[in-house]
């Protein structure tokens, strides 16, 4: 739980470039509520609310459901596994997480209150598989013996008893323009 709220939180750090949001256009977004209360605003639309605070700090929260970008954190890290630690073991669950992690970043660059790119999510996702793969290789036991790795077996392992069903939930959970947000995770 602690991995997936820090790799939602490094998501949003990484993407936001310390832009201000530029809360006058992002009101004249059909459907978008913006509510000023002291030194907070909170930014209203498709059932997420982003709280901005006077420093700039946000939290956002998805009131239909998992949020996205707790989701894809969860699958880029779960793909990255299933790539690393169990290699071909889980080969068609891993097409469908990178199927599900394309869509997923195309949801995220559409519906983002900052601009982000595509290819600044793919360097991202790039990054984060650099440095998992650095730190199995680091060990000398095999991969799946490592507790990175036997951690997410168990996840994969539940994942890949109901593919198909796991594939719906997924892409449910894109199928309503709103604003990514990191809250709540599963």
């Amino acid at each position: 739980m602690i991995r997936r709220l820090a790799l939602a939180l490094l998501f949003v750090a990484s993407t936001s470039h310390g832009q201000p949001l530029d809360l006058e256009a992002i009101g004249r977004q059909p459907g978008t509520e913006i509510i000023r209360q002291g030194d907070n605003v909170e930014i209203r639309r498709g059932g997420v609310t982003v709280i901005v605070d006077k420093n700039g700090g946000e939290l956002s929260i998805d009131g239909s459901g998992p949020a996205v970008l707790c989701i894809w954190s969860l699958a880029v890290e779960t793909q990255i596994a299933a790539d690393l630690c169990y290699p071909n073991e889980y080969a068609q669950l891993s097409k469908m997480l990178s199927d599900y992690v394309d869509a997923a970043n195309n949801f995220i660059v559409a519906n983002s209150l900052r601009p982000v790119s595509k290819a600044e999510l793919e360097k991202a996702i790039a990054d984060r598989r650099a440095k998992l793969a650095a730190g199995i290789e680091k060990y000398g036991v095999p991969s799946a013996q490592r507790s990175f790795c036997q951690g997410q077996g168990q996840l994969l392992s539940a994942w890949n008893k109901e593919p198909e069903k796991f594939r719906q939930e997924l892409w449910q959970g894109l199928a309503v323009p709103r604003p990514p947000a990191s809250n709540p995770c599963l």
